[in-house]
């Protein structure tokens, strides 16, 4: 054992963690229970659950660090067999003793002397936790965890050729933005083939995971997966229904607004229909492309939150300096962008894929606005609170988005700052639209776990032409029946596609605020940064003084401030 002062939980720790150390120290904390439940006082119960908390700290930091590293290459075969011993043993050891924990917590006497000490979000949160958590799900989450590594891996090394230049899908992404149409539609069908000829391999891997997450839900009683995935959402305050009669008023207020601007790109495009490939060229609204180049832009972003927010600029100059920014695209990254934290430094970390485009820039303000709650959260003694669930922790990401906007004349000249800001509005709304393509699939997959990859590619179809009808595909039809193999989420993080919906709708409540008053937005945003986990979503839109995102009245609201300005 050494000691490292550097650490805020479990200073004393040893040189490597391995399943035995995290099995014992658990095992000393349930060891605890009974004495503690015997007590008449709850101090033994208090000292106990923050000492849980520690571990949980510790165990949490060490794999998100092993995996932080290994997602910068996942072709490094040392890295990939740390992260997989987090997943294949390291979890599995310390399940059932956790687990045995939550559930003498919810069961205890002292459970609100607890809440009421630590924070009153607590018992909620673990009433829903609870029975995603049972460890007769243990072997099949590793199971489902191989298979995402597998998914992860197979996207990561995938490599296609534009313009006779070797490229990952990231890359070939970006370049649909460009103003070249011929070098927009290579990219989208250079990627497009090669999930057509990777299809198999993707559909089998999506198959076994439905099959597993559907075998999860039986062993704990419940009807289907989809009361499994709400519940280990930690959803509180709604439903599978609410969700329902959002994508309903997405469809009467969103999805026409969406029809109209992606109609009138195709005019600015001297085109009838808009194609596909042109889904994200806008020449009215759309940044040139390369116009923000990667070496260039740290230094910007710090110049950027400055004007946002000095104190949280300081945050990203900390991480800048000390390792935990990764921008540039590079072969065997995981694709995408995230953030990441390590709880028992107190640290935040992002990955994006940046390639100088300037997508780039709104990614790393989202990110950074994880990240930014993250830091700010840090003053909640209790790690399990720091973090709420996603979709209000992605209020704070796409906020920061739109406190953004102002300053964009950092990375742009005053035209395209324009361009860049109305661009967002227009993004918004096909994001939400998008997004309930994707929530909607999810509920047909796993309302009918047994139906054939075929039948689900079809489904995709049916359900992407419903809230997207304006992209013709005539010809290219077998390369949107494969879209979908493309959607990370869909594959690791079932159902967390909706939060992105709900969080924008608050975000574009943030924009919309900040333009009356910016330096009280900010100070609102600031503010609802320090909760983190400590209110659920829909109080946490309360507290804050925004109107709930399942408001008809605001999605109305929002669509007529769109409509005023793009279409």
């Amino acid at each position: 054992m050494a000691k490292n002062n550097s650490y805020l939980h479990y200073p004393d720790r040893p040189a490597k963690l391995t399943a035995a150390f995290a099995r014992r120290e658990y095992q000393k904390l349930v060891d605890r229970i009974e004495p503690a439940e015997k007590s008449d006082k709850p101090d033994s119960w208090l000292r106990l659950f923050a000492d849980w908390d520690a571990l949980s700290s510790y165990i949490g930091s060490e794999a998100a660090r092993v995996y932080y590293k290994y997602t910068q290459d996942m072709s490094d075969k040392e890295l990939e067999a740390r992260d997989r011993y987090f997943s294949e043993k390291i979890s599995p050891a310390i399940s059932k003793l956790n687990y045995a924990l939550s559930k003498a917590f919810l069961a205890s006497r002292h459970k609100q002397a607890i809440a009421k000490r630590f924070g009153g979000q607590l018992i909620p949160m673990y009433e829903t936790a609870i029975i995603p958590m049972d460890p007769v799900n243990t072997e099949l989450g590793v199971r489902l965890s191989l298979l995402d590594n597998e998914y992860r891996k197979l996207t990561a090394q995938a490599s296609v050729k534009v313009r006779g230049e070797k490229m990952n899908l990231y890359k070939a992404r970006s370049l649909l933005f460009s103003s070249d149409e011929p070098l927009r539609k290579e990219a989208y069908w250079a990627s497009g083939d090669w999930f057509i000829a990777n299809h198999k391999k993707l559909a089998d891997i999506f198959d076994k995971m439905v099959g597993f997450r559907e075998h999860m839900a039986k062993n704990v009683r419940l009807d289907s997966y989809v009361d499994f995935a709400y519940k280990s959402r930690g959803r509180q305050g709604y439903g599978r229904k609410d969700v329902e009669k959002f994508r309903e008023l997405v469809l009467k207020h969103l999805v026409p607004l969406n029809e109209a601007a992606m109609n009138k790109q195709a005019a600015s495009l001297g085109k009838k229909e808009l194609k596909p490939w042109d889904v994200f060229y806008k020449p009215l609204l759309t940044v040139p492309s390369g116009s923000v180049p990667v070496e260039t832009q740290i230094q910007k972003a710090q110049a950027l939150f400055e004007k946002v927010s000095p104190k949280l600029a300081g945050h990203f100059k900390y991480m800048s300096e000390n390792g935990l920014v990764d921008l540039e695209t590079r072969p065997n990254k995981q694709g995408g962008a995230y953030c990441i934290d390590f709880s028992d430094e107190g640290k935040a970390a992002i990955l994006c894929n940046s390639t100088g485009d300037p997508d780039d820039i709104r990614t790393l303000t989202h990110e950074m606005g994880h990240a930014f709650q993250k830091w700010e959260s840090n003053v909640i003694e209790l790690t399990d609170l720091q973090w709420g669930t996603a979709e209000l922790a992605e209020i704070y990401s796409m906020g920061m988005e739109f406190l953004s906007l102002p300053f964009m004349e950092i990375f742009f000249d005053k035209d395209n700052s324009r361009k860049f800001a109305l661009d967002k509005w227009f993004d918004s709304v096909y994001t939400i639209c998008y997004v309930c393509v994707v929530d909607e699939f999810q509920h047909w997959v796993y309302d009918n776990p047994g139906v054939s990859p075929a039948e689900r590619d079809e489904a995709w179809t049916g359900i992407y032409s419903k809230y997207l009808p304006a992209i013709d595909f005539k010809g290219a039809e077998e390369y949107r029946n494969v879209r979908w193999y493309g959607q990370g989420h869909i594959f690791s993080s079932p159902f967390y596609y909706i939060d992105y919906a709900l969080a924008e709708l608050c975000a574009m409540q943030i924009g919309l605020l900040s333009e009356k008053d910016y330096q009280k937005t900010v100070r609102m945003y600031l503010k609802m940064c320090k909760l983190g986990g400590t209110k659920s979503f829909l109080e946490a839109v309360d507290y804050a003084g925004m109107r709930s995102p399942f408001s008809e009245k605001l999605i109305k609201d929002i669509a007529g401030h769109v409509k005023s300005v793009l279409v």
